[in-house]
Order: structure tokens, then sequence, then C-alpha cells
């Protein structure tokens, strides 16, 4: 046992939400003035352990210790209070603020009478700024301006300002160039010498946790795994204890020989986008799924951006039925027959105070338009409905609005949109974030009868179970690059693990 002081300690911690066993009797401790990392795959449960100490969650069982005492009165209004912080991956900024703005919202120092000091507040949070990064980020800029990089490094330098005494950092360097993730690093062994300041380190990342971590606890399926200091263990323990012994080849989607004889209907050579994409290469042929995986960070989205034309490649070459092709964005993409299911299918994906019958028909509606350009309603509606029988779409009309229908179904409709014009390549981003288990099942089941139908499939997804088990390939993917490329029959899921995570392939 260690003789360090205690300062964070869950107690036989679990959490349970209908159906489902996120938590299962988590006891650790972290130690003052450590910078302690936290593994897990996806699904581990690190997330809701941290959400259980930012009190968005109130665990089923179990109890939170901050230096002895319980978090149980905590909220997630006060909780910065107690001296916690948090950085998420989702930026938390105020849109139309200035930088300074963001980074003293809420301390900003007043003028006698009362009103805000403008000028000093935006001395206050450039020498805050040049104290991480000198002349980078100014002060005095819109937060809207700036790139994601950018504004990382200001909620990071929010959060270093309020001077916590526990900080939370979640994939903090998923969109931090390498310069900008050595100044992170830089500042967190500054703060480790002048603020004795303690730190929840989340990251895919194996070499940052070597770089930078005291401590490593590693949690699976809800489990508590273990704690080590990170001198005692290395990469490939670290993956094994997070995904546990792999036993030969685990069941997969079986691999259809057929596909060996058959032209790729789109494939993409040595795509590069500065900064982003390296050198990638892929191709998907008539009646496969190809999955896509790596961890957070991996640039799978601002892959299928690249092959779709939403982002400019620098160099490379798209074949679309071996013809070379250059796509200028979604409707460049709609003509080939090439479509997109997006990650944030409310966002991105439908209109959401449209019906599911306009969200279904929109992108093609010249098809259901007479000479006058007046819409044919009963074409329309007849091959809806049966759009949405093929589908297993649960809504309770047609008409019905779009944004009352679960994850699952609003993913549905969004395909149902691009079968009425009947695509040719599907891309779905992430096609399960979000979405139950029951949901999930529907989902592999709609991506599995798209191949079986001949369509060609491209999924992307973090969870390598998921990506394994659901394709006939998987491409691993690193910090841009396509790192190892398997059929998904052969693959090793301990193996890929270690490859999202920055490890070398035969290692």
């Amino acid at each position: 046992m260690s003789t360090e002081q205690t300062c964070l300690a869950f107690q036989n911690v679990s959490m349970e939400f209908p159906g489902v066993r996120a938590l299962n009797d988590v006891t650790f401790s972290i130690h003052a003035g450590e910078v302690h990392a936290l593994m897990g795959a996806n699904g581990a449960g690190k997330s809701t352990l941290i959400k259980i100490l930012a009190r968005v969650y109130q665990q089923t069982a179990g109890d939170v210790l901050l230096n002895g005492s319980s978090l149980n009165k905590a909220t997630t209004n006060n909780i910065r209070g107690y001296g916690i912080d948090f950085i998420f991956q989702e930026l938390e900024l105020v849109p139309g603020f200035t930088v300074a703005q963001n980074i003293l919202i809420g301390v900003e120092p007043r003028l006698k009478s009362g009103l805000i000091d403008w000028k000093k507040m935006t001395a206050l949070a450039q020498r805050a700024l040049d104290e991480f990064m000198p002349g980078v980020v100014d002060a005095g800029a819109q937060i809207d301006d700036l790139s994601v990089a950018k504004q990382q490094i200001v909620c990071i330098i929010r959060a270093l300002y309020r001077n916590p005494q526990i900080l939370v950092l979640d994939e903090p360097t998923s969109r931090l160039s390498a310069s900008e993730t050595d100044a992170l690093f830089t500042a967190i062994r500054r703060m480790k010498q002048t603020r004795d300041i303690t730190i929840i380190y989340i990251s895919h990342r194996l070499e940052e946790l070597f770089r930078i971590c005291d401590r490593v606890t590693i949690l699976r399926d809800g489990e508590y795994t273990g704690t080590w200091p990170i001198a005692e263990i290395t990469r490939e323990q670290i993956v094994y204890r997070m995904v546990g012994q792999i036993q030969g080849v685990a069941e997969h989607k079986p691999y259809d020989t057929a596909l060996d004889g058959r032209e790729p209907v789109l494939r993409v050579e040595n795509l590069c986008v500065p900064g982003l994409i390296d050198n990638v290469s892929f191709s998907v042929k008539p009646g496969e799924i190809l999955a896509l995986t790596g961890a957070v960070g991996a640039r799978k989205t601002e892959l299928i951006e690249t092959v779709l034309g939403i982002r400019s490649l620098s160099a490379g070459q798209i074949y679309f039925h071996e013809k070379p092709v250059r796509l200028t964005g979604p409707r460049s993409a709609k003509r080939h027959g090439i479509c997109l299911i997006p990650e944030d299918r409310r966002k991105h994906g439908i209109i959401s105070d449209f019906s599911v019958r306009e969200n279904t028909t929109i992108a093609f509606l010249k098809k259901y338009t007479n000479r006058l350009a007046l819409i044919r309603r009963k074409k329309e509606r007849s091959e809806v409905k049966n759009l949405c029988e093929e589908l297993h779409v649960k809504t309770p009309s047609m008409e019905a609005p779009i944004k009352t229908l679960s994850g699952g179904n609003i993913q549905k409709v969004v395909v149902a949109k691009w079968f009425a014009g009947d695509s040719e390549v599907y891309f779905f981003d992430e096609p399960t974030v979000g979405i139950d288990v029951k949901g999930k099942g529907e989902i592999y089941t709609l991506i599995h009868e798209l191949a079986a139908n001949g369509k060609a499939v491209v999924v992307t997804s973090s969870e390598v179970e998921e990506a394994i088990s659901i394709s006939d390939r998987v491409a691993v993917l690193y910090n841009g690059r396509v790192v190892a490329q398997y059929r998904s029959c052969e693959a090793n899921r301990e193996a890929v693990v270690y490859l999202t995570m920055g490890g070398k392939e035969n290692a």
C-alpha cells in the first residue's frame, strides 16, 4: 500500500442503467499531485466513472471521497467549487465571445463601478495563454474564428486559470498537433511542480501515458482491473488488461471468398491532407463491408470527408468503378451514388422539424415530381411506406416529426433517404453511437442486408469489437494513417487495439 496521500477515492462504485450494469464495484484511489491515467477500451466504463465524479450521474452504489469526505451532496452546478474541473471531448465554449471572455467567464475583473474591466481581462487572459504557449492564441480574438485545436487550448487555459485541486483531461490531445501536445505536457509538468495539482488523464494514445503519467488504472467491461506505477507496466500489458485474453480468433462475420473476384466500386490511392490524412489507400467492393477503426483522434471522420470532397485533398486519387473522379462535396457524391450516414445524425442527417416522409424523399424530390414540378403525393407516400416497412422503421405515422423517433429509427430513416436514390456506396460514420443494444442489432442487420443486396459499405467505428464483428475487412487508423489491414475473420482483437493506441505491428 502506498504511503502517499490520497486525495480522491472511488469506493465500491457501481452504476446501473435500465438493462445495463456500466460499473461494478469499482474501488481505487488517486494520490495528491500525481498524473493518474484512466484506461479502458470503449465501453469499459471510463466516461461513466468521470460523469459520476462530475455529478452528472449519481452512482447506484458506493461512494466517491474527496480528501476523505463524500461528494454525494455535490451537484453538476457546484462541483467546481469543490476544486474539481473537467475538460471534456465536447468543447464547452461560448460562441460569440472573445477568447478572454471564455477564459475568465464568471471571474471577470471589475472596475470600482462594478463594470467589467475589459482591458485588464484581456491582459490577464493573454498572460495565461502565453505562459502555456507564447504568441499562439490572441486573447482578443473571437472564439468562433479559432481552429478546433486552438479552442481546445483555450479550454485548457480556462481550467488552469481556475486553479483546481483536481483536473480531469478527457482525450486532451485528440485535436492538438505534436508541438501543441509537447506544450501541454510541459504545462502539466510545470503545474505538478508549482501548483501541486492532481490530474486524471484519459487517452487512447499509449505513448502519452509513458511521457506524462505516474500511475495507470485500467477498467474492463465496467470492472476494476488494477492500478500500476507506469514504470512497472508495459504497453503490451496495458492492452492485455484492457481487452482480456484472446484465445485464437473470435467469432466474426465469415469472409465471403466471392469478394475476391470482384472489382472495387470505390478505390482511393495515397490520399493526403496536410496535418490530417497521410497517404491513405483502401478499396471497397460490391457486397463488401469495410470497417475503418481507430481511437478518438484517429481521423476516421476526416478521412470520409476527404473522400467525399468535403475536405480538399492535396494529393492522391479516387476511383469510382476504376475511373478517376474528384468529388467536390455531398452533391457530387450523390450524383455518383455515394452517400454518407453521419455520426451526428440529428444535426447533419435530418431536418428535425420535417416529417418522416419529408426526410425520406428530400434528397431525391425530382423523382416524385410531375412535369409541372408538383410532387406526386400518392407515389411519394407509397414509396416511403414501402421503405419504412423494408427497414422496419418504428413510427406512429409517416407524417410524424422525425425528431420524435428514437436514435436507431432516425438512423434507419437516413438510410431510407439514400435507398430512395438507389445509392451504390454507403458510408456509415459511427452508426451505433447513442443507440441502445436492441437498436444496435437492428443497425447491424441493416448494414448486412445492404451488403447482401450488392451495396458497398464502409463503416467507421471506435469500438474494435464492433468493427471486426460486422465487417469483411478492417483497416486500422492511427493519426490519419492506415497502419494495418486485415480480413476481419483473421483479425486479433488484442493486436488491433494495440495498433489503435499507437503500437507497432509485429513489435
